[in-house]
């Protein structure tokens, strides 16, 4: 059920918390209690702040409003949305204090619903006149506000839970100039999570279809219902295929819900899954959509029952408002009779909510979780691993000065000559090094900028050829959902993946290089100065730098601003997208172009602007942020050797011969000192075993 979903994510939140607060006790974060104070808030509101986004699509009577009261609130809160398009789009997430604020249209959005309500639909498709028709019902509904109606447009209101119906419900008074609601529930569940219930596409509200559309697009996982009855027509196809592709959207899944109805009429689960499997690969064929069909071709449809889901969780607790309800007891009577069953356990467990549940997790997992979990617990881990290598870095110089104290004096001077040796030695290594890195940079930002553009070429003939099939007596609108979904597809899907390609390549790449030259500083010391221990220093040096290599937000595509701090690959090539696809929107061609009368003008000035846009993007530029990433490594490996171990080896000996009179109470104290911090590393290490880190 939801609560197994939502918990365990909480769950999973409250001991990274705990880890933090231990971190913090450790002082692991910093020395100095002020800094280590701030560093474990900041991790906690990170925590708390990330977001969650599942998204629930599906057209009328799919059964979404049970779903929702199943999958989330365990109850009947939600009211089922029996009028078309009179649902605004719903924000489920957590508040103290159950309440809902309403966000009403503005005056020009109303304007333009009434506008859409006086047309005729004589002559329009099936999408426009459904658009058309849910106009007309919402203006009609407007009139019981009476003369009211305009002191709510453009305004909010806050109002209590109990009065939810009035926003969302058939009936409710403020149902048709409601453009969304927010639903603040507490639930600790809900924190840092949204589910948005979406009122559907064919909105006749561009503003609010806009509003569906980003919501989608930031989802972590689209989860889309289909209606066991009629599943997946020509309704899902639309919504799938033009409207869901036109968002980005990478991850869906699909419940077939109210399966028990196909069921009753001898109809199996798997002929159930294999129906909808097959319309998809069909629509997937047809559609022409590479990305598409990729997505969809692993999608294993689940067949549920949202209302036996609801009637398995209201029965768990209080069975007396089933059988108190004339449509509740009916409806568990009518599945008691399907599936031979008889008490909650066995309602939930033949509603397969867990099923959908199990799906959810498993999805949100392989993205979502990078974000909400292994971002904070690497902090904790790169914290205990910083705080350990800084003590194993004070006892190699403890190990050395016991070592240079029993030196004899006449020895120290040649030791300071290797020590000059090595360091130039590794200098010009470190110099060949970043030489290396260069070439490989140049050589994958080239390829990579060939590849962006290679693929900006092709959406770009795509584009024109929209252009070009664009009908002369067609309306704009006819090809605008095809330009809008190009453009989407080659931001959010092509060019991402592309640049995510090109900076996994970079980081695998410097990893290679970087673990070479550790070899070969090895065998510098191992010639130089064979009787120092720098072994064990040097591959926590290495792992160190490869952890921060594998962190470096250089090499990460964070989306759509999903990180509005970072400065990846991923944001700055997003920048010289949004370059690309602005000057498009920018050139007055795109909006503004329904109300040009000149065809043939129109057709020639886009595919220009198209073409003049295509020809000046460069991507190289962009890319070049990646030698970022080299610049941080070099300065990593030089502050390792050259500022680290070497220089603290020569400061350590030129110490030594200035404090010769006093050398056995040094060596004393050099010895005391390494055991101290011997003990303060074992101390560490019980620590991070305490909280499951591994070394």
């Amino acid at each position: 059920m939801a609560q197994n979903i939502f918990e365990e994510l909480h769950q999973k939140k409250q001991n990274l918390i705990s880890m933090v607060e231990k971190a913090k006790e450790f002082k692991w974060f910093d020395a100095d209690n002020i800094k280590n104070n701030q560093r474990a808030e900041e991790l906690i509101k990170k925590i708390n702040d990330d977001t969650l986004t599942i998204g629930v699509i599906g057209q009328m009577k799919c059964g979404k409003s049970t779903f929702l009261n199943a999958f989330v609130f365990e109850d009947d809160v939600l009211p089922a949305a029996t009028i078309p398009m009179t649902a605004a789009l719903s924000v489920i997430t957590y508040g103290e204090q159950k309440k809902v604020v309403a966000e009403f249209y503005t005056s020009n959005e109303w304007e333009e619903q009434k506008t859409q309500a006086a047309r005729s639909i004589d002559g329009l498709s099936d999408l426009e006149k459904s658009k058309v028709q849910a106009a007309q019902e919402l203006v009609e509904k407007s009139k019981e506000l009476g003369n009211n109606l305009s002191q709510y447009l453009g305004h909010t209101q806050d109002d209590t839970f109990e009065n939810l119906e009035e926003y969302v419900g058939a009936d409710g008074k403020y149902v048709s100039i409601t453009k969304s609601v927010k639903i603040f529930y507490p639930k600790e569940y809900l924190k840092g999570v949204e589910i948005v219930d979406t009122p559907g596409f064919n909105d006749p509200i561009v503003s609010r279809e806009e509003r569906t559309k980003e919501f989608l697009k930031k989802a972590d996982v689209v989860l889309m219902l289909l209606y066991a009855g009629q599943p997946f027509n020509a309704t899902d196809r639309t919504i799938l295929f033009e409207n869901v592709r036109q968002c980005g959207i990478g991850k869906v899944l699909i419940g077939i819900n109210k399966y028990d109805i196909p069921y009753k009429n001898g109809e199996t689960e798997d002929k159930i899954k294999d129906y909808v499997k097959e319309e998809l690969r069909e629509a997937s064929k047809n559609c022409g959509d590479v990305t598409l069909t990729e997505i969809l071709k692993n999608t294993e449809p689940i067949p549920l029952s949202a209302e036996m889901a609801l009637l398995s969780k209201i029965a768990e607790k209080n069975m007396s408002k089933i059988t108190s309800n004339e449509s509740y007891n009916e409806a568990w009577n009518r599945h008691c009779d399907n599936f031979e069953i008889s008490n909650w356990k066995q309602f939930k467990e033949k509603s397969h909510i867990d099923n959908l549940s199990a799906a959810v997790i498993e999805m949100i997992s392989k993205d979502k979780e990078e974000i909400l979990f292994k971002k904070p617990l690497n902090a904790i881990k790169a914290a205990a691993t910083k705080k350990l290598e800084d003590i194993a870095k004070e006892i190699v110089k403890a190990e050395q000065s016991v070592v240079l104290y029993n030196t004899p004096n006449d020895e120290l001077d040649e030791k300071k000559e290797n020590i000059a040796k090595a360091t130039r030695r590794l200098s010009k290594k470190i110099e060949g090094l970043a030489e290396e890195i260069d070439d490989e940079f140049k050589n994958i930002i080239r390829t990579g900028a060939r590849d962006l553009e290679d693929a900006v070429d092709a959406s770009c003939r795509k584009l024109n050829g929209i252009v070009d099939n664009w009908g002369t007596f067609q309306s704009f609108d006819k090809i605008k959902p095809q330009l809008d979904g190009e453009m989407n597809i080659l931001q959010t899907r092509t060019l991402k993946r592309i640049t995510e390609d090109i900076a996994r390549n970079a980081k695998l790449k410097l990893r290679g290089l970087v673990r070479d030259f550790f070899g070969e500083a090895e065998e510098v010391f191992y010639k130089y100065l064979p009787n120092v221990d720098t072994q064990d220093l040097s591959k926590k040096a290495q792992r160190k730098i490869e952890i921060d290599i594998d962190n470096d937000e250089i090499f990460k595509y964070e989306g759509s601003g999903d990180n509005e701090e970072g400065s990846g690959v991923g944001k700055v090539i997003e920048g010289a997208v949004t370059l690309f696809l602005g000057g498009i929107i920018g050139a007055g061609l795109y909006y503004g172009i329904k109300s040009w009368w000149n065809h043939s003008e129109v057709v020639s000035e886009l595919k220009d602007t198209i073409n003049k846009i295509q020809g000046g993007f460069d991507p190289e530029p962009y890319l070049a942020v990646l030698m970022n990433g080299k610049e941080r490594t070099i300065a990593a490996v030089t502050e390792t050797f050259k500022e680290g171990i070497l220089a603290d080896l020569q400061n350590q000996i030129e110490e030594i011969q200035g404090n010769l009179t006093n050398k056995a109470k040094a060596l004393d104290e050099a010895k005391q000192l390494r055991d101290k911090l011997q003990d303060e590393s074992a101390e560490v290490k019980k620590q991070m075993a305490e909280m499951g880190i591994n070394e």
